[in-house]
């Protein structure tokens, strides 16, 4: 929504939230999916200069995805696990990036 709207980072990433909020998911799942999704808004807010295409932000997902899932017994709650699952799954993916090119 940045990019495309040129929206602020921080309403983009609020209504990337609030649009999630109303998918419906099973209640299998409890609450990872909306978390998940707002995980994948905070990554989503990084420099427009570090993804070049949506393959790579498809890339980016896909590592943010297995972080969360890795460590969704390791810590209790979600304070701060968001926002740093989607520090890493950016940092790893430039870190890649970067090694290749």
């Amino acid at each position: 929504m940045h990019t495309e709207l040129a929206l602020p980072l921080v309403i983009s990433s609020a209504l990337t939230g609030l649009i999630g909020s109303f998918i419906p998911f099973p209640q299998g799942f409890q609450n990872h999916p909306y978390a998940a999704i707002y995980a994948g808004s905070f990554a989503g807010m990084c420099s427009s200069s570090l993804i070049d295409g949506y393959w790579e932000l498809a890339i980016i997902s896909l590592i943010g995805a297995s972080l969360y899932m890795l460590t969704m017994n390791l810590f209790s709650g979600f304070g701060g696990r968001l926002g740093s699952v989607a520090f890493a799954s950016v940092a790893l993916f430039f870190l890649a990036k970067s090694s290749v090119l």
